[in-house]
C-alpha cells in the first residue's frame, strides 16, 4: 500500500519524503539509497514519479549517481547548487526553450556572418569581452551577460525579429541560463573557460563572415547541454530521434 496520502504532484512528494531521510541522516552521506524498484514498490508510484524524483534530487546536488553502482548521497561537505528545481517540468521546459533557441539562433548566426558591420562586430565583441572578463558568483548575472552575447549576435543580421524573439523570451532563456551556471558551480573555473571557448569560435567565424563555421560552432555551443537535460529526461538525443 502507498505511504503516500497527500493530494498533489507525486514527484515532489517523493523528493519532500526522501530530503526529510537525509537531512535527518536516516540516508547519510555517502550511503546509497534503496533502488528505484524498492522505492516503487515502497512509495506505491511509478518507475517514471522515482526517476522524475531522483532527477529533481540530483540537480539539486543532493545525490549522486555512480555508474553501474546505483543512487548515494552526497557527502556533507560538497558544495551544493542553491538552486531549488522541485519539478521535473523546471528540467524539460529548460530543454524546450534551448531546442527554440537553437533553431533559432542558427539562422541568426549565419545571417550575422553575412551582413555584419563593422560596429555590429564591435557590439558582438564588447558583449564577449564583458562575459570574459566578468568577476561574480552571481549565476543571475553571469546568465545575463550570456544572453547579451547572443542578443549582439541577433541585432548583428540586420533582421529586428530576431533580437525582438529573444527579448520577448528572454525569461525562458534567462532560466536555462542561470539553471546552466549555477548547475556548473563545482568546477565554475574550467567550465568558464571552455564557454568563452566556445563564444569565442563563434565571434571568430562571425568575424571573418563564415556562415557555416557560424552554425558549427553555435551548435557545439548549445547541443551540450541540450544533450543533458534529455539524458536527465531519459529522453533520446537528437541523433536517437533522426534513425
Amino acid at each position: 500500500m502507498s505511504i503516500i496520502t497527500q493530494r498533489g504532484n507525486l514527484a515532489e512528494i517523493v523528493v519532500a519524503k526522501l530530503m526529510e531521510r537525509i537531512d535527518s541522516g536516516l540516508y547519510a552521506p555517502g550511503e546509497k539509497i534503496p533502488s528505484s524498484a524498492q522505492l516503487c514498490e515502497e512509495f506505491g508510484v511509478s518507475r517514471t514519479v522515482i526517476r522524475e524524483a531522483l532527477t529533481s534530487l540530483k540537480v539539486g546536488g543532493r545525490v549522486t549517481t555512480r555508474q553501474g553502482a546505483g543512487v548515494y548521497v552526497s557527502d556533507k561537505d560538497a558544495k551544493t547548487l542553491n538552486f531549488e528545481i522541485s519539478r521535473i517540468e523546471d528540467i524539460r521546459s529548460a530543454m524546450q526553450i534551448l531546442e527554440l533557441r537553437l533553431g533559432v539562433e542558427i539562422q541568426s548566426v549565419a545571417l550575422a556572418a553575412s551582413r555584419r558591420t563593422p560596429e555590429a562586430l564591435a557590439e558582438i565583441a564588447r558583449a564577449y569581452d564583458n562575459l570574459e572578463n566578468l568577476v561574480t558568483e552571481d549565476a543571475e548575472v553571469e546568465a545575463r551577460a550570456d544572453f547579451e552575447f547572443h542578443l549582439a549576435i541577433a541585432r548583428a543580421t540586420r533582421n529586428p525579429h530576431f533580437p525582438s524573439f529573444l527579448e520577448a523570451v528572454i525569461e525562458s532563456i534567462n532560466f536555462d541560463l542561470v539553471l546552466k551556471h549555477r548547475q556548473s558551480a563545482r568546477g565554475y573555473s574550467t567550465y568558464l573557460k571552455k564557454i568563452n571557448k566556445e563564444h569565442a569560435a563563434i565571434l571568430a567565424a562571425i568575424t571573418q563572415g563564415d556562415a557555416k563555421a557560424a552554425k558549427a560552432a553555435l551548435i557545439v555551443h548549445l547541443e551540450e547541454s541540450l544533450h543533458r537535460y534529455r539524458t536527465m529526461l531519459n529522453e533520446p538525443t537528437s541523433s536517437e530521434t533522426e534513425d
